[in-house]
């Protein structure tokens, strides 16, 4: 100890003093930014805690919205789907109707030939009838007072017959055709209904096909 120099000793310790000081207070520098940084680091991560919560909150309440949007859609299509069929039924029926009516009508026109076939047949017979009844006013003409009047009462009993049967073919006809085409406007307004049936069903199967592809989306929104 007696060779070492006092002062020398006391300037070095000194000087480590202010060393470790500096050291000491450029850590405390650091430290301090450190925590400053750390600090500025929670406030981010807490400003985007908050915002993930009321991101959450969102997800959540728009998720129970799509649920009720995707049960009321459920319910649409299913009820669309109901109605299609109700329709597709009536589709059916309004063909089978409009069949039958072309088969009965088919029926009807060959009634209505025949009618007229055998319309032209009497007309021919009452043609035929009106020229005897002309020979047998030349037959009268010769024959006794007595033969005239029994000729010429079966003549006008034969005439009025006639006539008769003329009048009852004439109208059955026009009932006929009045029926024809009574049935004919019959036919047409089925197809006129079947086709805006089909129109409806179409509209009706495009809802419903949109209304499902809203229902995936609403049910899968993440994969969108």
């Amino acid at each position: 100890m007696a060779g070492i120099d006092p002062p020398k000793n006391l300037l070095s310790l000194i000087r480590d003093f202010a060393s470790e000081k500096s050291q000491g207070e450029r850590r405390v520098v650091g430290l301090k930014k450190q925590i400053e940084e750390l600090r500025s680091e929670l406030e981010a991560a807490n400003s985007e805690l908050e915002e993930a919560k009321r991101l959450k909150e969102t997800t959540e309440q728009e998720l129970k919205g799509f649920e009720v949007e995707l049960a009321l859609n459920e319910a649409s299509i299913q009820a669309l789907e109901a109605r299609i069929a109700l329709i597709q039924d009536e589709v059916s029926n309004v063909g089978s109707e409009i069949e039958e009516l072309k088969n009965k009508e088919a029926t009807s026109r060959d009634e209505f030939i025949c009618q007229m076939l055998e319309f032209n047949t009497k007309i021919r017979k009452f043609q035929e009838t009106i020229a005897s009844g002309s020979e047998n006013k030349n037959i009268i003409g010769d024959a006794t007072e007595e033969d005239h009047k029994f000729v010429k009462g079966a003549t006008e009993i034969t005439s009025i017959n006639i006539k008769d049967q003329f009048t009852h073919v004439v109208s059955q006809i026009a009932n006929e055709e009045e029926e024809y085409l009574a049935e004919q406007n019959i036919q047409k307004q089925l197809q006129l209904e079947l086709i805006d049936i089909e129109r409806k069903v179409y509209l009706m199967d495009v809802i419903t096909r949109e209304a499902k592809a809203l229902e995936n989306l609403t049910r899968y929104p993440n994969q969108i």
